[in-house]
């Protein structure tokens, strides 16, 4: 049986998941400096964090839009390694109610994901506001897949390389890879169009099969394949592609969150702490994010797979649980955006049901 998600918020209307981070000591503030904004697709949102501990939400239905919901407040920092958020106040579409509570954790200046208002969806946002400054080439994961997906099937592409080139402000998925044993190549187009980039923002196609990608000059990137039909859309988390030295480079403690599709609706994400020692790598389900108090619920990532393949910065393996397991490809950007920080993002078959997608994202203290 897959993993279970065993943590519940009695309050909770808006939850929140940032892709990485820590903080030094329990409940205190951010360090001094200008404010983090970040935005990604789900619809689009804007999330900004103040130094003064403060944040603010906007989001859209669409990238071109007007806004439909605002939500502010204050938010908490924790040695487990998550951000305590409760709301003050907000607006709009669905909009929580003061003093509800959320969750999140954070690399400064680089990258988050967000679990929205409803649903289960993991929405992945990157650094706001500026286009790249140059071609990059980065590793790329699928954080939602398409409804009818099979993560069993050869066919599929579940994550591979990505690159981006300044001149023709184009982007393409040089290299893209299916779950299924031997982790084969799929064929097939491997362009994402162009556009000109404004304030990091990129839509590209004809309507209505427009596609959105959020552009940083940080090395990394989301993709929103359609905004116009949710069912069909795919969402890509890009990260700059950089080489495992070894595997022990990946070994310590992390703060993250999973996300398994075979588990009920509303159990589908849990945030969990990851212990890896020698490319094996324990997560336990976190059941209190300012004590960073654990369940008994685990699962076992095992990356035996060849190191930096099929591209730097990449390694394969398991994923199990208890009694199940499923392939699993996971990328790592060692040092991102010279914040001290290892980030790894995992996409894999649930356990539970291997044509099904299971996705972890964590980052270490």
């Amino acid at each position: 049986m897959a993993l279970r998600k065993t943590l519940q918020f009695s309050t909770l209307a808006l939850s929140l998941s940032l892709v990485a981070g820590c903080g030094s000591s329990s409940s205190t503030s951010v360090s001094s400096g200008n404010s983090k904004a970040y935005n990604g697709p789900g619809s689009k949102w804007d999330v900004e964090l103040f130094s003064n501990s403060n944040f603010s939400i906007e989001r859209r239905n669409s990238p071109t839009d007007p806004v439909t919901t605002e939500i502010e407040g204050s938010y908490a920092r924790y040695d487990s390694g998550f951000l305590g958020l409760t709301v003050e106040s907000a607006t709009g579409v669905d909009a929580p109610s003061p003093g509800d509570e959320a969750w999140a954790i954070e690399v400064p200046g680089y990258a988050l994901l967000l679990k929205p208002l409803d649903g289960d969806q993991l929405i992945p946002m990157v650094s706001a506001g500026t286009c790249p400054n140059g071609d990059f080439d980065a590793n790329w994961v699928i954080v939602k897949q398409r409804v009818g997906a099979d993560a069993e099937d050869s066919d599929q592409d579940y994550f591979g390389a990505f690159s981006y080139d300044r001149g023709t402000a184009t982007a393409t998925l040089p290299q893209k890879r299916a779950l299924s044993t031997g982790f084969p190549t799929v064929t097939g187009d491997t362009s994402l169009g162009g556009n000109s980039c404004s304030d990091g923002l990129m839509l590209v196609g004809d309507a209505p099969d427009i596609a959105a990608m959020y552009l940083t000059n940080k090395g990394g990137a989301i993709v929103q394949t359609n905004i116009n039909d949710e069912d069909d859309a795919q969402f890509i988390l890009a990260l700059a592609e950089n080489e495992i030295s070894s595997i022990d480079a990946l070994d310590g403690d992390y703060a993250g969150m999973l996300f398994d599709e075979s588990n009920p609706d509303g159990n589908k994400i849990a945030p969990v702490a990851i212990s890896c020692d020698t490319g094996v790598c324990t997560g336990t389900l976190v059941t209190d994010i300012e004590t960073g108090t654990t369940s008994v619920d685990t699962v076992t990532i095992t990356l035996n797979g060849t190191l930096n393949f099929p591209n730097d910065g990449f390694v394969t393996g398991t994923i199990a649980d208890s009694s199940d397991s499923g392939n699993l490809a996971c990328m790592a950007d060692i040092d991102a955006n010279n914040q001290d920080k290892t980030i790894v993002s995992c996409v894999g078959q649930s356990p539970g049901d291997n044509a099904q997608m299971f996705n972890v994202v964590f980052v270490s203290l």
